[in-house]
Formats: C-alpha cells, structure tokens, sequence
C-alpha cells in the first residue's frame, strides 16, 4: 500500500517497528516514514552497489536521492524546532524581577520600586477547579533609573500564555502611582495592600503569592537555551530508551524554570527556596515543583547516568505498554470514546504508555483490593507535577491551604472523561506534551452531588467517596470489566436530559490517599485546531 493512502494507526505501526517517533499529525507521519523509506531504498542500492563495478551515472542518482533524503531530513527537524520552547529572558533590577513581557525600552529604564520594607511587585493567582480556570494577574510599580518618573505596569490571563498588558502612567509622584497599585490589589484580592501579611484567600478572588526578597541586590539578566529545553538525554543511560525519554521529559528543570516564568517569576533569580511557606501551601504546580526541585537538586553534579539515577529516585517502577496489545488498545479505545465534544479544540496522539507500579502503593491499596465499585479513571497534572506525584503518590491538599477551587473539598479529584481530565496538563501550542495517570480507585458506596459542596470531605456514614453527577457520562451499559473485578467506563458518552447538575461531566473523589491505586502514564502530544 502506498504510504499516502495508510491510514494514521498504520503510519504509526510502521513507524513504530522501525523505532521511530509515533507522534504528530498525519502529514508529518507520513514525511517521517517516507524518509524512512527513502533511506532503506538507498541502503539496499548501495548495498547491491557494493558486489557490482562502479558507475558514474548510479552515483550521480544517489547523491541526488540523498540530498532529497537529506531536505526531508532537514524539514522534520525545522518542525521540531518551530515546538520547541523559545529563548526567554528576564531582567532583574534591585530586588525584584521585571516582568518578561515589559517593553525593553521600559526595562532598560526603568527598577520595581521599593520604599523601605516595602516592595511594589504583586503576583496574583486565581484557580478554579469547577470551570477550569487558573489565571494570573501582574501588578507593578516601575520607578525610573534616574527618578522622579513612575508607572504601574499590569499583566493578566491564563496560565501559560502571555495575556493581556497595560501600562498606567508616567506619574510624576510615586504616591500616585502606588495608589493606583493598591487600588488594583484590592480590587482583584478583597485585601488591603498596607494589611497583606494578615493576607485572607476569598472566594472568586486572586490569592496572592508572597515572595522573600531577602536575596543578593544585584542585575543580571538570566537566558534558558532552547535546545537544553527539549529535554536531550545522555548518549549511554541504562534507561530502556522509551522510560529514558519519559524521565527525561518529567525531570527537565529548565521546563520547570520555564512554568515559573509563565507565571512571571525567573527560577533561576528567585528560585523556590524563595517563596514563602504560604505561597507554596496555597499553588499546587509550585508545591509539585518544590519537590522536584529536592529531587533534582543534585543535577549538575550527578555524574555518569543522571537519567537512571532520577528514575530511582522515583521509588516507581515503569514498564512500556507495547504499541497495539490488547492493554494499548483498551487504553486508546477509552482515550477516544471519552473525548467531550466541548473540547473540540484538540486532539491527541498516544507517545507512550506505561504500566506503573508505585514503591508501596500496593501493599497499601489491598485493603480496598477486593471494595466493591473499582474503576479505572483519568488524573492530569501538569508536566511540572510528574515527579512530584510518581514519588510521593497522588495527595490531598494541607488543611493550611485556602478551600477555593475545590468543588467538592479537599480530596483527589478524577474523572471517567478522558478530555476532562486531559484540560489539566495545561499543554499549550509550543508546549505539547502531555501527561496522564490511570488509576485503579476503590470508590465503594458513593455520595452522589449535583452542586458544589465544600465540606463534601465529611462523608455521610457508610460512603467511601463523592461522586460529581454530570449531565453527560459514558454509556454504563458498554463498561468493560477486567479480569479482576476492575471496571473501565470506556462506553461513548451519554446526555441525561432530566439531570439537573452544574457540572457538564462526572467527578469522582476520594479523601483517602490508600484508596488509589496507580495503574497506567499516558504520555500524549496535543494538536491544536487553528483559530478561526
């Protein structure tokens, strides 16, 4: 069969027996497999060659195949550069880091003020779990180098995209342009600025991420490298070369160097030792990366093989799922029936799967092993997470942290909607990757909500979990039941036209960490429809 006419789960398989990347769109399969093709061809020419006398003529069409070969070479490589994370540069003045996305006409000439103790720079957070919101907002007072000239700078939206700006101003006095600062921080906040160290989160408000700027006063300005951004690994790891790419994607500190710029700070100037206690109790993606951080602290002195060495401080133990077994094509088969037709704004592509079995999860789980009601259901997390949740398991969060986001209470939330759960990686255009945890969730007798209910935590007598009812959910009558008594809801979705639920899709929760079992990673690739 012509490889124009295969379809993308055949281009897959054939790339996949040549041990060749599976991802990316149909068009690029099919470039990477003629390439694939092209080169075989000339290998098997030249290898013919080799027993016959040499001819001007063949060489000459050799070399003009391999310059083709070499130009579709170049262009799948010209693709990956266009993903890869761009440079980014952050300037730091005094204490306190200017915002990336500033003008360098203003970074040039202009510091954040600071008046004694005080220092005008406000970073402003906002999550909402029920309608998938987690937005930032950037207040600050700018003073020029030579004085007596002040704007107030602000930058808002979502996570991981630039947003919108604004800049106020020239002032001619710094007390205007701190009162319009503190104007703005009550507004977005509910909290005064003068009173912020008795800081109080409120709902459908920002919480504010403290920051310790005791550090060294001092301008640099700090430049990642992109290709240090693509996570390369060591030439020699004893890493199974698919677990050694995983791990390399999952403990890649300049990625997490790069989430922290995202929400406006530089890693490498304020890293996050850093941030205050309440700062890391109240961001679960900056809690994530404080643990990896540990974890990954020796980095640069690790000598040998770091990848192998980060895979064992993991305490995990990760298998690959072989492309197109019947596990493979369960998984996919759940992945596609279980992708909402509202978040139609993508697609994905399966990279890799991979059975997990986390250091004493399983002797913790057995007392729920035999709960009546298991089901295998979704959890994403954001790359920053991975390490995070492999090593020390899905958790809940501390009792200090502020309840608003958490629709039912504080517990681990999951999902029977692969989509649902997939929005949770907060992949992005140039950011694709995605990850993904199966888990085996022993949900026994379940209260069933249809609003939000913060102290869903205290569960009624007899009730091991709360289960969100949403208005559309896999079709119960198609689950599949494995082996061992496990439940996968894989069924097509289905509208209950008489349920009356502020959620558009089911939530599980469960309030106990030993009632999760881990069972599967699905790395993903996320394609973005364009705009319209």
């Amino acid at each position: 069969m012509a490889s124009s006419k295969m379809r993308v789960e055949e281009l897959r398989t054939e790339l996949h027996n040549r041990g060749l990347s599976i991802t990316g769109t149909k068009p690029t399969l099919l470039r990477r497999l003629e390439a694939a093709l092209r080169k075989e061809t000339r290998n098997a020419a030249t290898e013919a060659d080799a027993s016959s006398p040499p001819r001007t003529r063949k060489r000459a069409r050799d070399s003009q195949n391999q310059d083709s070969n070499h130009s579709q070479e170049i262009e799948v490589v010209e693709e990956a550069k266009e993903e890869a994370v761009k440079t980014v540069t952050a300037t730091k003045k005094g204490v306190a880091v200017l915002d990336q996305y500033l003008p360098d006409s203003v970074k040039t000439h202009y510091h954040v003020l600071r008046l004694g103790g005080d220092v005008y720079d406000a970073m402003l957070n906002q999550t909402n779990v029920r309608d998938n919101n987690n937005k930032f907002y950037v207040i600050q007072v700018l003073e020029s180098d030579s004085g007596g000239e002040f704007l107030v700078y602000n930058r808002w939206g979502r996570v991981g995209v630039k947003g919108q700006d604004k800049i106020h101003g020239p002032y001619k006095s710094c007390e205007s342009a701190i009162q319009e600062f503190e104007q703005k921080f009550l507004a977005k906040t509910n909290n005064a600025w003068s009173n912020r160290d008795s800081f109080v989160s409120y709902p459908k408000s920002y919480a504010w991420l403290e920051m310790d700027y005791s550090g060294k006063e001092n301008e640099s300005t700090v430049t990642e490298n992109p290709g240090r951004a693509l996570g390369k690994q060591p030439m020699e790891t004893k890493l199974e070369p698919r677990v050694a790419k995983f791990i390399s994607l999952i403990c890649n500190v300049s990625m997490m160097n790069q989430q922290m710029m995202e929400i406006g700070y530089n890693a490498n100037k304020l890293p996050l030792g850093k941030l205050s206690k309440s700062t890391i109790l109240k961001v679960e993606a900056l809690s994530e990366i404080e643990v990896a951080t540990k974890l990954l602290k020796d980095d640069a002195e690790m000598q040998g093989d770091p990848l192998y060495a980060h895979y064992q401080c993991l305490h995990c133990e990760l298998a690959p799922v072989e492309f197109g077994c019947a596990e493979f094509s369960m998984i996919e088969e759940y992945m596609k029936n279980t992708h909402a037709e509202t978040h139609s704004n993508y697609t994905v592509d399966i990279v890799q799967i991979f059975r997990a079995s986390r250091e004493g999860e399983a002797e913790r789980y057995r007392k729920f092993a035999s709960t009546k009601n298991r089901m295998l259901l979704w959890h994403g997390s954001r790359l920053t997470n991975w390490t995070g949740i492999l090593s020390q398991g899905l958790r809940i969060a501390p009792p200090e942290a502020p309840v608003t986001g958490y629709m039912f209470g504080k517990g681990v939330y999951f999902a029977d909607m692969f989509s649902k759960s997939a929005n949770y990686c907060y992949a992005t255009r140039t950011a694709k990757d995605g990850v993904l945890l199966l888990c085996e969730v022993a949900l026994g007798e379940m209260a069933g909500l249809l609003n939000a209910c913060y102290d869903a935590d205290q569960l009624p007598e007899g009730k091991l979990s709360t289960k969100g009812l949403g208005a559309t959910a896999p079709d119960p009558s198609k689950a599949r039941e494995l082996e061992d008594g496990l439940v996968v809801p894989l069924g097509k979705p289905e509208k209950n036209l008489c349920l009356k639920s502020e959620l558009l899709y089911n939530e599980y929760v469960v309030y106990n960490v030993e009632q999760i079992r881990m069972r599967y990673i699905v790395h993903v690739n996320f394609n973005f429809k364009n705009r319209r």
